[in-house]
């Protein structure tokens, strides 16, 4: 038996579905149990600084060690890298699609412009690292405050309360939404930069349950685990610092080698650094590149201007399937 404990948005159900169906099912006595978070209950105010307190995953945990639940499924991107004593992160699944989307109104969009938005378009985002890549690449245009699930901020811009929005591609392809006559545009994850372990699933349970971590890593993607813990582990090191616009991602071969692209926003811009190296290396070298950007120096890592290049691929309409 596992009792899968998860929050009841249609995503995080679909996620906990997802998973519980790989472990067998019902007939398998795999279960779930919805749990209600803070991230649920407080849907008015920003996430800033929000996620390193477990905003949307305190109260999972504390079903967890608790003994209520067995195991516990996250969007790893909403996982605190630091978590409680007596739990750990038991598997990572495959990662879907890391990239974010950029769903505009039809009259909202210029491709002339390295964001294909109108100057003093209206763009819906509740992330700090979505409103600092929007602050860099369209200073003219106006980020709004949103919360809510994800058909609820598609539905936004689909009513033209908002000229467009900006939303996890994995999200929007999980629950298999249709974005109507809205012009998407996959955004480069290389350039605009994902939230760390975007796009993966977190499996969380107690650490001295072995039946319970036997069962888990069934699931365990070995790939997808070596990026998105480079990432966090950049993530981890950056935290002292209390910053909050970061987005990273981390792309390794078979042999070991990696390329690792991380960003901060502060109040002087969008920093950008990339470094390439042995996996066990690229954490370190990261961490030492984003100190020397944040502190104007010259460092080889660091990208003074991506302005030129591809940001997005061409516009489109489609629909979206579930993956």
């Amino acid at each position: 038996m596992v009792r899968i404990g998860t929050r009841g948005s249609e995503l995080a159900l679909w996620q906990a579905r997802h998973v519980q169906a790989r472990l067998g099912g019902e007939a398998a006595g795999v279960t779930l149990d919805i749990i209600k978070t803070t991230g649920d209950r407080m849907l008015d105010i920003p996430l800033q600084n929000q996620l390193d307190k477990g905003f949307f995953t305190k109260e999972l945990e504390v079903a967890l060690l608790a003994d209520r639940v067995d195991a516990a499924v996250h969007s790893l991107k909403d996982l605190p890298t630091q978590l409680p004593d007596g739990l750990t992160l038991a598997a990572v699944p495959m990662r879907a699609a890391v990239e974010d989307l950029l769903l505009v109104r039809p009259e909202a969009v210029d491709l002339s412009r390295p964001l294909p938005l109108k100057a003093g378009a209206r763009v819906g985002t509740a992330s700090m690292r979505r409103m600092a890549l929007l602050k860099h690449l369209a200073p003219d245009v106006e980020a709004t405050f949103l919360r809510g699930n994800v058909p609820t901020r598609l539905g936004k811009a689909q009513k033209g309360e908002l000229d467009a929005v900006i939303l996890a591609r994995a999200g929007v392809s999980r629950l298999g939404l249709d974005p109507g006559d809205l012009v998407v545009f996959d955004l480069n994850p290389r350039l605009w930069l994902p939230a760390a372990a975007q796009g993966a699933l977190g499996l969380e349970a107690r650490g001295q349950d072995a039946a319970t971590l036997a069962r888990l890593a069934t699931l365990h993607h070995i790939p997808t685990a070596a990026a998105v813990d480079v990432e966090r582990g950049l993530l981890r090191r950056m935290e002292g610092g209390c910053h909050s616009a970061f987005g990273a991602f981390a792309e390794i071969d078979d042999k070991g080698h990696g390329v690792l692209r991380a960003g901060i926003g502060d109040d002087r811009g969008w920093h950008h650094i990339e470094v390439s190296g042995a996996v066990g290396t690229l954490v370190e070298a990261a961490y030492e590149a984003m100190q020397a950007a944040l502190a104007g120096l010259r460092h080889p890592a660091i990208r003074l201007d991506a302005s030129g290049d591809d940001w997005h691929q061409h516009a489109h309409s489609w629909p979206i399937t579930k993956g």
